[in-house]
């Protein structure tokens, strides 16, 4: 019987059960494709790592990420609490579905270290009524922040982004699953993204909240790989003012009981973007080891 050894980290957060959690197995060599997903199941976090050794000489690891439910090609939490449970230095390049993912490590003048994943520049899709969005979400039309279209956004993980009009309507927003389950294929994303200017505190852009149940993710803490498109699409439409870099924070997880600070950085726009950031703090909360 083989053990495998895993870290318990909490990601976008520096106070322990906060943020989101991650499962990451630093040394997962062995372990077959089936038994990753098994193991993520089993944990049944929104997901879970295996560092594995990579061939590409521009990278140091390659990592798989598991939902409960699926492997996802790139994701926002899991790249940023990998690379700390690594600690590999003041840069890491991880090779993940969508290719190599850099990593790299800043430490403030006042100590803090955050951690901050580039993103692949993300693109436009399909657009969707606001009668729509607001059906999938259980909320009324008029909750629908107009000055955005809710709109697709994919930087390999694809999700429905909705503008709400205030944190009311966000905190009652509950996925529809048999409307969004009609409406999901014609958009091929992997959930649905809402968020308000309307956060209540001058140092946070917007709230947010996320739902993927198809993953295996009823609300997800925090969605990193969202942030990157989440600060474009605010970018392009002038929301937020375009600056060398325009710097955002999102609150995400806060219905959960698990607030997460997002901290999000957008290079160029608002019709081309150049560079695309996502970055946090983490903490350590445990480990273990699985027997397979």
């Amino acid at each position: 019987m083989a053990r495998y050894e895993y870290r318990l980290v909490d990601v976008f957060t520096s106070d322990k059960f906060a943020g989101n959690p991650l499962a990451v197995f630093p040394r997962a060599e062995g372990i077959q494709v089936e038994d990753m997903q098994r193991i993520a199941r089993e944990f049944n976090l929104s997901e879970t790592t295996f560092v594995l050794p990579t061939t590409q000489a521009a990278c140091d690891y390659r990592v798989r990420i598991f939902t409960p439910f699926i492997e996802m090609p790139m994701a926002g939490h899991p790249t940023i609490g990998t690379a700390w449970v690594l600690d590999h230095g003041d840069r890491v390049t991880l090779l993940e579905g969508v290719g190599p993912i850099g990593v790299e490590r800043r430490v403030a003048q006042a100590g803090a270290t955050t951690w901050w994943m580039t993103q692949p520049l993300p693109t436009w899709g399909a657009a969707v009524e606001p009668s729509d969005a607001a059906t999938v979400l259980g909320l009324r039309a008029a909750e629908i922040d107009g000055r955005l279209p809710a709109q697709v956004l994919s930087n390999g993980p694809a999700f429905l982004f909705v503008a709400l009009r205030d944190r009311r309507a966000l905190s009652h927003a509950q996925l529809q699953i048999a409307q969004w389950q009609r409406l999901a294929p014609s958009l091929n994303a992997h959930g649905v993204f809402c968020f308000t200017r309307d956060t209540g505190d001058p140092d946070v852009t917007v709230r947010s909240r996320m739902f993927a149940p198809e993953a295996g993710v009823a609300e997800d803490p925090a969605t990193g790989s969202a942030s990157g498109p989440l600060g474009c699409h605010l970018v392009r439409f002038a929301v937020v003012r375009a600056g060398e870099p325009a710097k955002l924070v999102s609150l995400q997880g806060v219905e959960m009981g698990r607030p997460s600070y997002v901290q999000i950085e957008i290079e160029g726009g608002p019709q081309s973007f150049t560079a695309v950031r996502v970055g946090g703090t983490c903490i350590g909360v445990g480990g273990g080891y699985i027997e397979l």
